[in-house]
């Protein structure tokens, strides 16, 4: 982490420091972009946990498991930026990006069981389908890059940039899966009843640091004005990101309990991306 940002820096002032002759030359661009956002976002967790049961003197084991499974979908964003040329070929660029994509995913069938007492031993099981994942997440990366630009017609030029980029991811979710239990007794009837739970769950944020490189195709409108096409890849290491349980609604049980009992763990989360973006900006 140390290491990406001193590297960031580097790039940002070894530019300067290596044109101090060109300072007169010095020109700032200021712009921003429409992005389309296909992210790296796939995971998967194993809701592993022993569902809980009321009274307790009658319980004796229990287990319920399901995967839930997270991807994200291409999506839109959008994107600042300020571009500090100190030629018409070298400068560097501070880079915002920010897009909230949809989370989908197909989740596996649960398996609950318990074993309890009554009179005797007893047993329950069930197992079936599980609706699929819904969600968003939001992610924000902030950019230090380096840029080259080269001409290659009339109005026209190419341009290569890259650096050290910081990334700020967060989301929720629906649904994680949670059983409990309630056995009654009526005289020498005893009454068991199965309560089923489709939590909302958040993960986040988290920041992580990687890079990011990319290239954009630029035309000149007139002296001011400039459009352009920029495809850039934003590169981070997997983290793993905590989740719990969000209040809802639906949701008659306070929370703790139920995130006690699932014993939740974390999400391993790509925050990587590729990117397309439509951009305007305007020279100074």
């Amino acid at each position: 982490m140390r290491n990406l940002r001193v590297l960031g820096s580097l790039i940002f002032f070894s530019i300067f420091a290596t044109a101090g002759p060109l300072a007169a030359d010095v020109t700032a661009e200021l712009g921003f972009g429409w992005s389309l956002v296909a992210p790296a976002l796939s995971t998967s967790y194993l809701n592993q946990f022993a569902p809980p049961l009321t009274p307790l003197s009658n319980y004796v084991a229990s287990s319920a498991t399901q995967t839930v499974r997270l991807k994200g979908k291409i999506g839109y964003g959008m994107s600042g930026f300020l571009n500090v040329l100190v030629s018409d070929t070298f400068g560097a660029q501070i880079l915002v990006d920010y897009f909230r994509p949809s989370l989908g995913g197909t989740n596996s069938d649960f398996d609950v069981s318990l074993n309890y007492t009554t009179t005797g031993a007893r047993s329950y099981t069930r197992q079936g389908a599980w609706p699929d994942s819904k969600g968003n997440f939001s992610e924000t990366t902030f950019s230090l890059n380096g840029l080259v630009r080269l001409p290659i017609a009339p109005n026209l030029a190419f341009s290569v940039s890259g650096g050290a980029t910081a990334f700020y991811l967060k989301g929720e979710a629906i649904p994680m899966g949670f059983w409990s239990f309630q056995l009654d007794q009526e005289a020498d009837v005893y009454t068991l009843t199965i309560k089923t739970y489709q939590l909302a769950y958040d993960f986040g944020p988290k920041t992580t640091y990687g890079i990011n490189l990319g290239g954009e195709l630029a035309y000149t409108m007139i002296r001011a004005v400039i459009i352009a096409l920029d495809v850039r890849y934003f590169l981070s290491a997997k983290a793993e990101f905590p989740m719990h349980v969000m209040p809802n609604e639906g949701l008659t049980d306070p929370v703790e309990p139920i995130e006690s009992a699932l014993n939740l763990g974390s999400l391993r989360i790509d925050p990587s991306y590729l990117r397309m973006s439509l951009t305007l900006r305007f020279k100074f």
